[in-house]
């Protein structure tokens, strides 16, 4: 996987008979990035009931190429009072979207601490 935050957003369909939101959404992220192969209690992110997946994306069954080698971190719609008018595909776009752009900044202030640090050393 090159280094790009991909996001994805997938239809709950395995939950017939109970009440629950559209789906669920997903973001991958390149080796390298900070929060690489943690598990998802690891992440410090705010999303829709927690984060309440983690994995590599190689074992995902929407695996693309464009995804290979990358670490999946997903939420769900399927806690105590989710449903489809809190919870319709455009809000879990939404709230995937608010996700991706969580671990980007993760990302973006680990690259920052590691440019101050160099700084530093070469003084």
């Amino acid at each position: 996987m090159k280094n790009k935050i991909l996001s994805f957003i997938k239809e709950n369909t395995w939950l017939p008979g109970m009440r629950h939101g559209w789906g669920n959404g997903y973001v991958v992220i390149p080796n390298g990035h900070p929060m690489y192969g943690k598990h998802y209690d690891e992440v410090p992110v705010d999303v829709h009931g927690g984060l309440t997946f983690s994995g590599c994306a190689n074992d995902f069954p929407e695996s693309t190429e464009e995804m290979k080698d990358g670490w999946v971190f997903g939420f769900d719609t399927a806690h105590y009072c989710d449903d489809m008018e809190r919870w319709p595909k455009e809000e879990v776009k939404r709230e995937t979207e608010h996700l991706k752009s969580q671990l980007v900044k993760i990302l973006k202030d680990d690259n920052n601490i590691f440019t101050k640090f160099n700084s530093y050393k070469n003084v």
